[in-house]
């Protein structure tokens, strides 16, 4: 199941004041480290208590096979105009953001809501953040723009509607490998009323909890979706994620030395060379444009050679990591056969 992505900014960034949300530690933006997250069982999760000092103690359990690979880029859809950064996992799971140092806006594209996949355009965008954002820091705005429905069922229409943003906690979130200390709890809240279907509501409820002295990503997210119409009935799922290495993030990404790597030859057909001086590149780590991890290799004395002969022509991305998994250098190469 495709996790909906509306406030789930995921990367590594500098430091942010604790508590405090800014641009700087927040929003996404084009050259951001890849990261991923894993699908936690939901049963028994709910977003518990809000207010200062709150404690959050969840006992998740990860479903492995269940990874999504967020990747972002310079937004070049012009359908999504005036975007300028795309977050995407998967060619059917990109959302488009357009950011300043003030204001993050949200301009829609892919989501999924148990059989119901979308393409949602905002003409009128909801405003997702204004910065800085601290405890009872709240936004309303008001939407619109088009929705399609790529299935079950093709149909399309408008939406009319509201986004509710609101920094509703801070404490301590303790999950099984780890406790982060100066957690600020986002909720995010849209309903859309949709000519779609004889008439549908699309309710949205997404709790982001936010380490900003660990993470420019949440690290946990409780995502509650709902669809209703005269046709369809209603459905709802709810999906909590959990970055992948939460239990390793925190360690500045900024005070890492960032490597210069060598990527040949760039196209590349059967094999491709990663080479770098830095000593300490550990793994080289590449993706398919899905996010599907498609191979790894050790690198050894900072050099890696990679049979690419299985891979399809198109567009990789790789990563390159130390030890403790931190994100060194990231990039993207191209297969042509």
């Amino acid at each position: 199941m495709k996790k909906i992505l509306l406030s789930s900014f995921t990367f590594l960034t500098l430091l942010g004041s604790a508590q405090t949300l800014t641009q700087a530690n927040h929003a996404p933006a084009v050259g951001n480290p890849i990261y991923a997250t894993y699908q936690c069982d939901s049963a028994g999760i709910s977003p518990g208590g809000s207010g200062a000092g709150q404690n959050w103690n969840y006992a998740i359990t990860e479903h492995l096979s269940v990874l999504s690979t967020y990747t972002t880029s310079a937004s070049s859809n012009i359908a999504f105009n005036p975007a300028d950064v795309s977050v995407s996992s998967a060619a059917n799971n990109t959302v488009y953001y357009k950011s300043s140092s003030s204001v993050l806006d949200y301009y829609g594209g892919d989501i999924s809501i148990a059989a119901f996949d979308l393409n949602v355009k905002y003409t009128s965008p909801a405003v997702v953040a204004i910065y800085p954002m601290s405890l009872n820091s709240t936004t309303t705005s008001a939407t619109s723009g088009s929705v399609n429905v790529i299935s079950p069922l093709a149909t399309s229409g408008t939406f009319n509607g509201s986004c509710v943003v609101t920094a509703d906690a801070t404490g301590t979130l303790t999950l099984p490998a780890k406790t982060f200390t100066n957690v600020i709890r986002v909720v995010t809240s849209q309903t859309l009323s949709a000519s779609i279907a004889g008439g549908a509501t699309v309710n949205l409820l997404v709790y982001d909890y936010y380490s900003t002295d660990a993470s420019k990503a949440p690290i946990l997210t409780i995502n509650t979706s709902t669809i209703s119409s005269l046709i369809g009935g209603t459905s709802t799922q709810t999906i909590v994620s959990v970055q992948k290495n939460y239990d390793v993030v925190g360690l500045n990404e900024a005070q890492k030395t960032k490597i210069e790597l060598s990527v040949f030859p760039n196209p590349a057909s059967h094999v491709i060379n990663f080479n770098t001086h830095g000593t300490e590149a550990f793994k080289v780590t590449v993706f398919d444009m899905t996010g599907k991890l498609v191979s790894a290799e050790l690198m050894d004395m900072g050099k890696a050679k990679m049979n690419t002969s299985n891979f399809t022509s198109g567009v990789y991305t790789y990563l390159v990591s130390d030890k403790n998994n931190q994100i060194l250098t990231s990039g993207k190469f191209n297969i042509s056969k």
